[in-house]
């Protein structure tokens, strides 16, 4: 029997559960990869703590978070982590880098030999934060990924595009 697994792993914050962009991304990537037939299932990254609807509050603390290096604790724990192979990691772009309650999760689990694809929801361009997601997994094959801009209507193909690297054949793992 295969036990390897695909997870999505996608990060929301507290109370935007129904509005948060990566969730929707999360949904549409999960419907995609089981028409393929794959087993796949889905975690969200969602820290403790909420943030403050006001704008400029949540910058000014999600931007301290970046400078201080923040780990902020995080809700529950993915149980069959030791089983997964492949792993779909949505996340916004916040201030050119990952929400740090991302790195929390990093910083949870062993990633050695695992494929990551990060999937960025932004309103620009992320390479760098996806470069980021390659320089904090070093013992992990982090594929170039993808952008997905807010409320794109291509969004579904740059989805399948990112399916597509968790998929593609190699020679190396990282």
């Amino acid at each position: 029997m295969n036990t390897e697994k695909t997870l999505i792993a996608y990060f929301v914050r507290k109370g935007k559960e129904n509005t948060a962009n990566s969730v929707r991304l999360a949904k549409k990537a999960e419907e995609l990869l089981k028409a393929k037939g794959v087993d796949v299932n889905s975690f969200a990254i969602t820290p403790v703590e909420t943030y403050p609807e006001d704008e400029a509050e949540f910058e000014a603390i999600t931007k301290e978070e970046n400078r201080v290096k923040a780990r902020p604790e995080v809700v529950g724990k993915y149980s069959g982590m030791k089983h997964v192979e492949r792993i779909l990691l949505i996340a916004p772009n916040w201030w050119e880098s990952l929400p740090t309650a991302v790195l929390t999760w990093f910083d949870d689990y062993d990633f050695t030999g695992k494929r990551v694809v990060p999937v960025i929801s932004t309103n620009e361009d992320a390479k760098k934060v996806r470069l980021e997601v390659r320089d904090y997994l070093p013992h992990t094959w982090v594929l170039e990924g993808v952008d997905v801009k807010v409320d794109d209507s291509d969004a579904e193909a740059q989805l399948q595009k990112a399916i597509d690297q968790l998929f593609q054949p190699s020679t190396s793992k990282f």
